[in-house]
């Protein structure tokens, strides 16, 4: 059943967190989708997507290190669920102010440099997490199905994100 291309499976933790960062990262391309659409719509200055995608990934760059350095030395488990449920709190804190309509450009500037933050230290501890699921033997299969679940997501948000957009 789990020969071959899907061998990292056999283990039910890999599974788990395999299933969690899909999900996660498909909702994360559709709020980036989402997010430029709105930061668009609100502005209607290109120069805001820009900056928002600048404010979302600069803390990326400068912190990951950081980030790296503390998952070797802390749980890497509790840090990853942290940096998730920063994403989380963002996301609903958008979708409120969204939903009451209140929601200013420099919201949506501050929150996504709160999320770069959160992931530059999330990132690290997910990636450092992964060698501890499968035996050694099983590694480059759970890394290449890791790559695989990241970009399905990147395909896969998008579009979603987009549906959604049109329906609305």
């Amino acid at each position: 059943m789990f020969s071959g291309v899907f061998k990292a499976f056999q283990y039910r933790d890999f599974r788990l967190m395999w299933m969690g960062a899909c999900t996660s990262t498909i909702g994360t391309w559709m709020q980036t989708v989402a997010q430029s659409w709105l930061v668009y719509t609100l502005s209607q200055d290109p120069f805001y997507l820009g900056l928002d995608a600048f404010l979302g990934q600069v803390p990326i760059v400068l912190f990951s290190l950081v980030g790296g350095v503390i998952a070797d030395r802390r749980s890497r488990k509790s840090m990853l669920l942290m940096s998730q449920y920063i994403q989380m709190t963002c996301a609903f804190t958008l979708a409120t102010l969204s939903f009451f309509h209140v929601v200013k450009v420099w919201h949506i500037l501050c929150l996504s440099f709160t999320v770069g933050v959160a992931q530059s230290f999330g990132g690290p501890a997910y990636s450092a997490l992964i060698p501890t699921l499968v035996g050694i033997e099983d590694l480059r299969n759970a890394l290449a199905l890791n790559s695989i679940q990241f970009n399905l997501a990147r395909v896969i948000g998008p579009v979603l994100a987009g549906i959604t957009l049109a329906k609305l």
